[in-house]
């Protein structure tokens, strides 16, 4: 029977750690992870999209959206051994990982620990394998400074939480004004992540290091990066220059698949078409 419509499932991944998920289509499977704080509902209009011709999947990494929250496991490692748990557990083959944000981090993290033997293809979002380095001429995540500010400050109470993450929307993620609707849709979903998990992730992501993976990836997998116009002078020269065999395409803002979704699926279309 095919999977016409949009199903909501579970995946056990570790003892009392279920993995939520959404999926569509049938077909080689391309798996959409999303970032911090955020759930596979993001994707829905790539699920929905690339459901015609692929097993679409778009999961909810531990710690978001309706997955399992605990006091352990809120790291990339962890994520990365998750991922791994969950492909065997569907019998995956022949996957194409689309990682957004710190969700770059799960699949660089997956590769990292379990290799390529399963994937047909990588494609990265708009972070960074190495988000924190002191050379301004590197693509970070800003500067020591400031994310130490984040970290300590910021992301420490459910209100400072919020507020970074409505501020980061209107200013990082979206390009055009947001209704009072679309702010909240957003905020509703990362607030599905309790604040002191995020600061563990944020904690985790902005010390992690993936860039000997990245390169791995540059020279053994067909591979894709999409950059936001807001910093495309430093992080594209910085990928091109570093990873030479993975293509870059610049577009819209840190949410653009989500902003501008028809351009954004054409794009990563004409990609998975050619390898």
């Amino acid at each position: 029977m095919a999977k016409d419509f949009l199903q909501s499932k579970y995946q056990t991944v570790d003892t009392n750690v279920e993995i939520h998920y959404i999926e569509k289509g049938e077909g080689d499977p391309i798996i959409f992870i999303p970032g911090l704080t955020f759930s596979g509902d993001i994707f829905k209009a790539q699920v929905e999209y690339f459901s015609q011709k692929y097993r679409a999947i778009a999961i909810d990494p531990r710690g978001q959206g309706l997955s399992t929250k605990g006091t352990s496991g809120n790291n990339y490692v962890t994520h990365g051994q998750d991922l791994a748990k969950f492909i065997d557990a569907l019998g995956l083959e022949k996957v194409i990982l689309v990682g957004w944000s710190t969700g770059n981090l799960d699949t660089w993290s997956y590769i990292e620990q379990f290799g390529t033997e399963k994937l047909k293809a990588a494609v990265t979002i708009d972070m960074s394998p190495l988000p924190l380095h002191p050379d301004p001429a590197w693509w970070t995540e800003g500067t020591i400074e400031e994310l130490s500010e984040v970290a300590s400050r910021v992301l420490i109470t459910p209100e400072g939480t919020r507020e970074f993450f409505k501020e980061y929307a209107e200013g990082t993620m979206i390009q055009h004004t947001m209704s009072e609707e679309e702010i909240s849709y957003l905020l509703d979903m990362s607030g599905k992540t309790p604040y002191w998990i995020c600061g563990e992730l944020f904690a985790s992501a902005i010390f992690s290091n993936y860039y000997d993976t990245a390169l791995s990836v540059s020279q053994n997998l067909p591979s894709l990066m999409f950059i936001a116009e807001h910093w495309a002078d430093v992080a594209q020269p910085f990928y091109t220059k570093n990873f030479p065999g993975t293509e870059t395409y610049v577009m819209g803002g840190h949410l653009m698949f989500f902003e501008y979704p028809a351009k954004w699926n054409s794009v990563f279309e004409e990609f998975i078409e050619k390898i």
